[in-house]
């Protein structure tokens, strides 16, 4: 599966293969010949570097391409297999399926919520964060 990446040195290029195959970046990282000691932390630096995100995005449209598989075809086998366990009344499969659905649908990430504050609002906290310890505290205890 290597290719034209020249942004990465011979061994993120194996980490790249490796996690493309096993899809577990510790493991990769193991494999890619990185120390049992480090592999994990190796594993998190080299998920954050954009020339390896980009390198396994086109290993796995490369791979995906190959074998002609798409999402909605992924989805309508993991949607097939639950059906077959619900008929084999194995909740346990089922539940392995869903759980492979909600990862695909990023129903695991957490979900996000923005907040502005007005300005008026601004100058509340600037006000508050500016306040003694013993003013926050009677504030708080309802004394202010």
């Amino acid at each position: 599966m290597s290719g034209d990446r020249p942004k990465l040195t011979p061994r993120q290029t194996r980490f790249v293969d490796e996690f493309v195959l096993c899809g577990n970046a510790s493991e990769a990282a193991r494999r890619a010949g990185y120390s049992e000691k480090t592999a994990g932390a190796i594993a998190t630096e080299n998920l954050q570097k954009p020339a390896i995100l980009e390198a396994i995005r086109a290993a796995q449209a490369r791979t995906a391409a190959e074998f002609e598989v798409t999402r909605q075809g992924v989805i309508a086998g993991i949607l097939e297999a639950i059906e077959m366990a619900r008929l084999a009344s194995d909740p346990s499969a089922m539940l392995t399926g869903y759980r492979d659905l909600a990862r695909m649908c990023g129903f695991n990430e957490p979900e996000v919520h923005r907040m502005s504050v007005n300005p008026a609002g601004s100058a509340l906290l600037a006000k508050i964060a500016a306040m003694p310890d013993e003013e926050l505290v009677a504030l708080v205890s309802g004394g202010a």
